[in-house]
């Protein structure tokens, strides 16, 4: 099976054929790579404390104290909780909608892309239209979610459409990579014996591959809604609507007491639709969140098959149809705004703008600036997010099957409750809100951007690896303990190496997301490319807009074919 962001187990041939690598050139790699990653967080560090040493705003520390006063006393006015409960209901239609928009681009487009669908070997004009079709999923998942947020406000003005198209196009083309992937993933014969007796193509692949790859797809599906939920919270900064936006203006208007219900209320809702998802994904048993992340290997490895869809989840999944025709009666979803002659208009205005690319004043000398910016913004907020998920990781991973009723069991249920709900608390606030909190201490610039990300990045990874230490073999450690050596040393010699890969895999797949997600804080006043683009979009320059939106396409994939190359060394 395929890795999300790499190649396909190597054969058996091939892997005999591959040189070994010496004890020592493993030393040597693992010094090299944490010199160099030493080296990058001074350079990110030292970029990021102002020269001038003004870094922290005291003005704002009291705004912060009297936001942390108000926490046990949420604004419970019931008009108040009227409006929270739209905007929950309208958070979830988006991130139902954009979901739903997502899958069907990426079944399209996986199909397309996927080399067991077609019959033959293709002709050059399908080859061509192929290859251009891949270069364009890659821009389109490039540019953040926000972003097109952003720019489909000026075509269809605060509309429900400007939430759904903004999630289902990155989404999309980020599914249409790991269907194609997982088609290509699974055995052929079947599909290949229905295409030698004479089935037609459609029916061959609704028969030979989709069954076989349901399982996978319907996981990747519940995994990207959880995903989904979280950006349609971080669109409300777009104002259209949800409980995003309800945060932002309370905290802009310093409500205090609405800004805690409006995060219980959002914690309410995250912590609903993980657990659906977590569910479904545990009946089928193929892939866990944190597969899904970084590739599909490790469940193959492990052998994990499905076990059938339990009664509660066959009756949530035969209640999704009616969930996304409530969604879009809610919202009031109508695509005649994608071909209304005002659309056709502003979009062709929109596009003659955009083009050609310009720099910003200053050159660009102001663009690079930017640019350096984001990567340290990005490296900082990593770094923030590592420590928080090795200092809060260990104690999320559930604990393992104990039925003694002892007062140290329950220590550490309680503690990995607490552990869990820190994390849901950290990745369910949107980054956007985290950087209105951290500039209320900081001025603008690379820090408080860097804090806001790695806090909720830290919340992420947090969950990542935890969920990857679930399901380590601990038979290693237990031979290392009958074998005399101390709990400590066992745990360490058996545990230690795996779970260092776990996060270092899993900490440079979401630096590559972390690059592209400083737009986000970018926006409401940090650094970076973000802060550009979003002052260029205020003052309607689009030639510099381009160029911006060109520099961060060209920034995350350079970040991307690193961190794959890396990857693929760690593997090697």
């Amino acid at each position: 099976m395929k890795l999300h962001h790499g190649s396909s187990s190597a054969p058996p041939a091939a892997a005999a054929e591959r040189k070994a690598v010496s004890g020592r050139r493993v030393k040597l790699r693992r010094l090299a790579g944490l010199t160099a990653f030493t080296g990058l967080l001074v350079w990110a560090f030292q970029r990021a404390v102002p020269s001038d040493g003004a870094l922290v705003n005291l003005g704002g520390l009291r705004l912060l104290d009297d936001l942390a006063a108000t926490a046990l006393r949420p604004s419970l006015d019931a008009d108040f909780l009227r409006v929270v409960l739209e905007a929950t209901a309208t958070t979830l239609a988006f991130a139902l909608l954009g979901t739903v928009g997502a899958l069907v681009i990426g079944l399209i487009g996986g199909l397309v892309l996927s080399d067991v669908a077609w019959r033959h070997s293709l002709p050059w004009p399908v080859r061509t239209g192929r290859l251009v079709l891949r270069g364009l999923l890659v821009t389109v998942r490039s540019v953040h979610e926000l972003v097109w947020a952003l720019l489909f406000v000026g075509l269809f003005g605060l509309d429900p459409l400007v939430a759904v198209l903004a999630l289902a196009l990155p989404f999309g083309a980020q599914s249409a990579q790991v269907f194609g992937e997982t088609f290509d993933a699974v055995p052929d014969t079947t599909l290949r014996a229905l295409r030698a007796l004479g089935a037609r193509p459609g029916a061959a692949l609704a028969y030979a591959l989709l069954p076989r790859t349901a399982p996978l797809l319907l996981s990747y599906s519940f995994y990207r809604l959880e995903c989904a939920l979280r950006s349609a919270v971080v669109l409300g900064i777009a104002g259209v609507g949800g409980l995003g936006f309800e945060l932002i203006v309370s905290l802009q208007s310093r409500n205090w007491g609405e800004v805690w219900t409006l995060v219980a209320a959002l914690l309410a809702l995250a912590a609903a639709v993980e657990l659906w998802s977590h569910h479904v994904r545990r009946d089928l048993a193929v892939v866990t969140c944190a597969d899904w992340s970084v590739g599909q290997e490790r469940a193959r490895e492990e052998g994990r098959m499905p076990r059938g869809l339990s009664r509660r989840t066959r009756w949530s999944l035969a209640m999704t149809l009616p969930a996304v025709a409530a969604a879009w009666w809610w919202v009031g979803l109508s695509p005649a705004g994608l071909v209304s002659a005002r659309t056709r208009e502003l979009g062709g205005q929109l596009l003659m703008d955009l083009w050609p690319p310009a720099f910003p004043a200053g050159g660009g000398r102001v663009l690079a600036d930017a640019a350096l910016d984001t990567v340290s913004m990005a490296v900082l907020a990593m770094f923030v997010a590592l420590l928080i998920t090795v200092v809060v990781g260990p104690w999320a991973s559930r604990p393992r099957a104990d039925r003694r009723a002892t007062p140290a069991v329950a220590a550490r249920t309680a503690i990995w409750g607490a552990a869990r709900l820190l994390l849901l608390v950290l990745r369910s606030v949107p980054p956007t809100v985290w950087a209105v909190v951290a500039l209320l201490a900081f001025f603008p610039g690379v820090v408080p951007g860097a804090l806001a990300l790695g806090v909720y990045t830290g919340g992420i990874l947090g969950r990542l690896v935890a969920e990857a230490w679930e399901t380590m073999d601990l038979r290693p450690r237990d031979s290392l303990r009958t074998a005399g050596l101390p709990r400590p040393v066992s745990a360490m010699l058996a545990v230690g190496p795996p779970s260092a890969h776990h996060l270092v895999t899993y900490t440079l797949y979401r630096f590559e997301i972390c690059v592209r997600d400083t737009a986000i804080v970018g926006v409401v006043g940090a650094a970076g490319l973000g802060r550009l683009l979003s002052e260029r979009l205020a003052a309607f320059d689009f030639p510099v807009v381009s160029g911006i939106l060109l520099a961060s396409l060209a920034l995350s994939l350079l970040v991307e074919v690193l961190g794959r190359r890396i990857r693929r060394a760690l593997r090697a």
